[in-house]
């Protein structure tokens, strides 16, 4: 079998004196869609942090297509192929939509236009407001920018961190379809999702997080089946 795109082992973070992660092991294969679900507070949004360098680990090791990220700075991790679209959002609201998607490859050298054109297949939307400021958007085309912002910088692997969040349910499944969309062109996808079941739905694994610590992995299918599973988080 070849290693693992991503590989954590034994991953340990702290806010100050405070321990939130407490010896996570995971991994993320070439080519799958990999889903993180638990409780808020759980500590997937800092797992996130810490694959794409914003939060500093204390212990453990995480790997990207073989070698050691430690010493990668964050922004230099973008260079290696991996983008992250945080929760939240965090667009630019006084850039329009093209100058927050043209920032999502701000590591690239050559030409953008393309890709902002694939952007724009996959958000109609965004393309209708191309040249307006990102902060007068809704939500969820805020959410689709976020997500085309990542798609900019052509990641291997694409971190998501709740791309539905907030969003009415026709979004959703836009945001999904896209997600499915991506895989079929080869990204591999670590996504944290508050909506347990759409994300385990087009997921071929998942962990579940509880207090810092994987509480159960396996197979979309056998976490959806899980009764555990089912009633902490599919409301069943």
């Amino acid at each position: 079998m070849p290693d693992p795109l991503l590989e954590i082992s034994g991953l340990v973070t702290s806010y100050g004196p405070i321990e939130v992660l407490h010896g996570i092991d995971l991994f993320v294969n070439e080519g799958e869609i990999v889903t993180l679900v638990g409780a808020n507070g759980a500590g997937k949004t800092t797992l996130m942090r810490c694959i794409s360098g914003v939060q500093p680990t204390k212990a453990g090791t995480i790997r990207y297509a073989g070698a050691p990220l430690a010493r990668v700075p964050d922004h230099a991790r973008a260079g290696l192929g991996i983008a992250h679209s945080p929760e939240g959002r965090q667009i630019f609201g006084d850039l329009s939509v093209e100058e927050n998607l043209a920032l999502g490859g701000y590591h690239r050298t050559d030409d953008l236009s393309p890709d902002m054109e694939d952007v724009f297949t996959l958000f109609p939307i965004l393309k209708t407001k191309r040249h307006l400021a990102a902060g007068g958007l809704s939500g969820g085309q805020q959410q689709m920018l976020a997500i085309g912002r990542a798609i900019m910088g052509r990641p291997k692997l694409l971190l998501l961190d709740e791309p539905s969040m907030g969003l009415a349910p026709v979004l959703v499944d836009q945001i999904l379809e896209v997600i499915s969309t991506l895989r079929k062109r080869g990204v591999t996808l670590l996504v944290v999702e508050q909506n347990a079941y759409a994300a385990l739905s087009i997921a071929d694994r998942g962990y579940v997080m509880e207090t810092g610590k994987i509480a159960l992995s396996g197979s979309a299918g056998n976490l959806i089946a899980d009764p555990r599973v089912r009633e902490a988080y599919l409301g069943a």
